[in-house]
């Protein structure tokens, strides 16, 4: 059964609470400012914007980390703007106003007073197209699209009805109940596996089974295989999202994935209410329904 009203409440309970919005809020305008106004950044700033899960609106419970991406003035080929260099300088600024800054692959990590957010250096490879953002582990500027990405959900959100954004949030709740770590994948990688295969469903819980059937049709064929099969990012469909799951983490996965498609097919069809909640509450919890 669909137990729309069940849904419902469920997704209600994954969205962030007010106080977390307001804290992610205060913080991001503030670091935006600072890099606007501060006299080492100020010449190169060119713009900044949000990005990642906040952004997108698919963020669920306690909004952890915040993604800004600030667009600079730079000639990624001239000398002394070497990825690492870029993120030194710019970790160096950060310093000025946090006590805690962490050196990431493609950021710079700040605390803000309850909430982490992460720094992304990036300068445009056309305008309004994907950015050449720092790669340090690669020690190169490599493409990314963070404003593709954000199209991308929005669009794919209209064409659902609004089931996209929710769906999200349902199967981060879902990953974050699994049993491993090694059997959760990361955030963007589950969303993009949501994009790919919710179709256009008329329920949340036509959706969440759409999802699963989906990863598992898709990509079952590679469990087992010792590689992980290349996911396109929708924002930009030469990035690899995948490019950093290990073969073990993929496979743990889709081993968790069959079976919730199994257990999400049973609850849909069962004719018996409270049979079918019974079954989608071991994909959700014993929240679910209550």
């Amino acid at each position: 059964m669909e137990l729309s009203a069940d849904f419902a409440r469920y997704v209600s309970s994954c969205e962030p609470d007010d106080d977390a919005v307001k804290t992610a809020k205060k913080a991001h305008e503030k670091v935006r400012d600072e890099l606007k106004t501060d006299e080492d950044t100020k010449d190169a700033h060119e713009e900044t914007f949000l990005t990642g899960s906040y952004r997108r609106h698919t963020a669920i419970h306690n909004i952890e980390d915040v993604d800004v991406v600030c667009i600079l003035d730079l000639d990624i080929q001239a000398e002394g703007s070497e990825p690492e260099v870029v993120l030194t300088w710019l970790q160096g600024v950060l310093d000025k106003y946090y006590s805690e800054t962490r050196p990431q692959g493609r950021s710079i990590g700040i605390s803000a007073k309850g909430v982490w957010l992460d720094i992304v250096p990036g300068t445009p490879v056309y305008q309004d197209g994907p950015l050449w953002i720092p790669d340090r582990d690669a020690k190169a500027w490599v493409q990314s699209h963070p404003k593709g990405q954000i199209s991308a959900a929005s669009e794919k959100n209209k064409d659902t009805g609004g089931y996209y954004v929710q769906t999200v949030k349902l199967m981060k709740s879902w990953r974050d109940r699994l049993p491993t770590d090694k059997s959760k994948p990361k955030s963007y990688i589950l969303e993009t596996l949501v994009h790919q295969t919710i179709g256009l469903p008329t329920s949340h819980a036509r959706a969440v089974v759409n999802v699963l059937e989906g990863i598992n049709s898709t990509y079952g064929f590679y469990r087992g295989l010792g590689t992980v099969p290349f996911i396109a990012d929708p924002g930009l469909g030469t990035v690899n999202v995948a490019k950093r799951w290990e073969s073990a983490e993929f496979d743990a996965f889709l081993d968790q994935v069959k079976a919730a498609a199994s257990t999400a097919r049973q609850a849909l069809n069962a004719t018996d209410e409270a049979e079918s909640r019974k079954l989608w509450r071991k994909l959700f919890g014993s929240t679910f329904g209550a």
